[in-house]
């Protein structure tokens, strides 16, 4: 069961986020094998908003390139569960102007799903471009965040 602390808190109050993974992998395989799709783009627009009572971060990523499966729209969404700056051991929030790698799957059953809109594959889906490497920013991460795409 999510749970969220500080959520509508006065300033200065940390928004914390963790969750039960249903589903963790341990190699780059298994991460492929639970996703539809792996994508590189440049996070956009955002949007926040709730499903269920839990916050929620809808980002907009323009599509540079389709590195497997069929992604065949420019840019799709990206739905997150939790708000930017969030702690906790879900994903990081993707930051608008930032450059990634995202390996996902279609959202669906949501009362928000639509055909563009897809959830990050478990939670090791994102890696951010810095510099020549991905890093990952997945749920788990160290500290430092600094964990290199294989």
């Amino acid at each position: 069961m999510p749970q969220i602390a500080g959520a509508g808190a006065p300033r200065g109050v940390e928004h914390r986020l963790n969750v039960n993974h249903a589903q963790t992998f341990s190699t780059l395989a298994e991460l492929r094998a639970a996703s539809t799709a792996i994508v590189e783009g440049t996070a956009g627009e955002q949007a926040t908003g709730e499903i269920s009572g839990i916050p929620t971060t809808i980002t907009r990523l323009a599509v540079t390139k389709v590195v497997w499966g069929d992604v065949t729209v420019p840019n799709i969404e990206i739905r997150q569960l939790g708000v930017a700056g969030q702690s906790g051991n879900a994903s990081a929030i993707l930051t608008p102007g930032t450059k990634y790698l995202v390996f996902v799957t279609p959202s669906t059953g949501a009362d928000d799903a639509t055909d563009d809109r897809y959830l990050v594959a478990g939670d090791a889906g994102p890696y951010e471009l810095l510099g020549d490497q991905y890093v990952l920013r997945g749920g788990n991460r160290p500290p430092d965040g600094q964990t290199p795409f294989p």
